[in-house]
């Protein structure tokens, strides 16, 4: 009999051995790389599922969005719902250029986290993207009071104190969430010493705390040699550095020494390189990079996958597909990438970010309105008040004052391409007309095409277009909506413009170059 108690106590030792081992199995992350869409402050394209697609399909394992504090959940759940689908694992990280004081970042994560409670383990909270590109509020009084630089102990404990109480808030509804934590800065690894007890001094109802918590995760950013990383011109990596493989090692090996003494994972959740660098040099670091990190067992995400066609971090773009990028990727994820789907090169095309990126002509008035947009979402509202002397125009192109550097223009045509145009569209008066127009960037000197008009009545209704482009491949173009109607009230949302390489078919793989 006792030998009997003494195998069920066995059985039941490893059952619950295993059980346990079980709940430690981490999301995977890496191969990752951060996808950008148009919720933030700045130009990037709308979200598509054909990035999730391309990217899936590319060898990554994950992925992580950047949301503009304060912005519905609901924004961002389509993504998320997607990619998780496809069995990868979503990072979303709170990001804005401007914070709106501590309260309100709370309230950002309560509701987050409420919303998305019931989601599986392979969602991730990151608490907050690079402080100091959020423009923390005591930031700018520590360089007010003189000092050389701001990121001290007096910083730490405010944006730690934030994030503490955001963690008070995710675990009265995700108990068992991982929460990814970042320190001062832009995430610099000699900030990731403050993600610790002694600044995260919260606690939980049932009196635990930062050290207690085994799903909280250390987070660090690494762009070194800036120099190289961040050059506004090509250059090589011996000219930046010619140690730089230390200088990597030497940051990883800090954050391999916080991870140890805190006993947490910690993750890289952003690196990278502007693609225009010596394209050997890049792929040696990445491979240098990926080499290193499984070495230490730290995890990470690429910068970045995608934000708009002309940003030089990013591996995809709408038009050129894996073109310049493909060795890149397959050193980061072993697969030389070849599907790439159909994706939208329009700018926030469902007006998350109000009416930014989207300009008219006098004739013209552009607001956002909510509640007017598909499945009740916000929408454009285009007042048009005369049409004299030329028709009423609305139209998107490259910014001429966009604070980033671009390469071409954000939105291109490639020779032989087939686009496919569609956007949902309403008035709320009489009904009116309006076509569809592209033309080259930046005064529309010359036009390459013109819809045939259509008809908008009171009801929002799906329209769609298609172009081919059988001239030269173009850069830099202009993607306009001509109105003829005065006094009329159309309501414009979901704008897409589409382009279907000849070669790509549903399913079907590129040859590797």
């Amino acid at each position: 009999m006792n030998n009997k108690i003494i195998r069920i106590a066995t059985v039941l030792l490893l059952f619950v051995q295993l059980n346990l081992q079980a709940q430690e199995k981490w999301p995977v992350i890496t191969p990752g790389v951060n996808l950008d869409f148009s919720t933030t402050e700045v130009n990037k394209v709308g979200y598509d599922p054909g990035f999730i697609e391309a990217f899936d399909e590319a060898g990554f394992k994950s992925v992580r969005y950047f949301v503009k504090h304060g912005q519905d959940p609901i924004i961002y759940k389509e993504a998320i719902d997607n990619a998780l689908e496809r069995g990868l694992t979503v990072v979303l990280v709170a990001f804005s250029a401007k914070t709106n004081g501590k309260e309100k970042f709370v309230k950002f994560w309560k509701d987050y986290a409420e919303f998305y409670k019931m989601y599986p383990k392979e969602l991730i909270f990151e608490l907050m993207n690079e402080p100091q590109m959020a423009g923390h509020p005591n930031a700018e009084k520590l360089r007010e009071a003189g000092h050389k630089h701001p990121w001290i102990d007096e910083e730490a404990k405010v944006v730690m104190d934030w994030i503490g109480e955001a963690v008070v808030a995710i675990r009265a509804t995700n108990p068992t969430r991982v929460l990814a934590i970042g320190g001062m800065g832009h995430n610099n690894v000699r900030y990731i010493k403050y993600v610790s007890s002694e600044y995260l001094d919260y606690k939980l109802p049932d009196d635990s705390g930062f050290d207690d918590d085994k799903n909280i995760w250390g987070v660090f950013h690494l762009y070194v040699p800036s120099g190289w990383s961040h050059s506004g011109k090509p250059v090589t990596l011996s000219q930046v550095n010619p140690d730089w493989r230390n200088e990597v090692v030497d940051n990883l090996d800090e954050t391999v020494e916080w991870s140890k003494k805190h006993k947490k994972k910690v993750i890289l959740t952003e690196w990278g390189t502007r693609m225009y660098n010596d394209h050997e040099d890049i792929k040696t670091y990445f491979k240098f990079m990926v080499d290193e990190t499984a070495k230490r067992d730290i995890e990470w995400m690429q910068y970045c996958g995608v934000f708009h066609n002309s940003w030089d971090f990013a591996l995809y773009s709408s038009e050129k597909g894996w073109d310049e990028t493909a060795e890149f990727v397959e050193a980061l994820t072993g697969v030389y990438p070849t599907v790439v789907p159909p994706t939208s090169q329009i700018n926030n095309s469902s007006f998350e970010l109000d009416v930014d990126h989207w300009y008219s002509t006098e004739q013209v008035n552009i607001t956002s309105v909510d509640g007017q947009g598909v499945n009740g979402s916000r929408a454009m509202r285009c007042m048009v008040a005369f049409i004299e002397p030329n028709d009423p125009v609305i139209y998107q192109q490259t910014p001429p004052d966009w604070k980033f550097p671009v390469k071409d223009g954000m939105l291109q045509l490639r020779k032989g391409n087939t686009y496919d145009i569609s956007f949902y569209a309403k008035t709320t008066g009489y009904r009116t007309k309006l076509s569809v127009q592209l033309g080259v960037a930046p005064d529309n000197e010359e036009i390459l095409w013109t819809s045939d008009q259509i008809e908008i009545n009171t009801e929002l209704t799906k329209y769609k277009f298609t172009y081919t482009h059988d001239s030269e491949t173009l850069d830099d173009v202009r993607f306009s909506f001509i109105f003829t109607d005065r006094h009329s009230e159309i309501i414009l949302d979901d704008i897409k413009l589409s382009g279907t390489r000849p070669e790509y078919k549903k399913g079907a793989r590129l040859p590797k170059n």
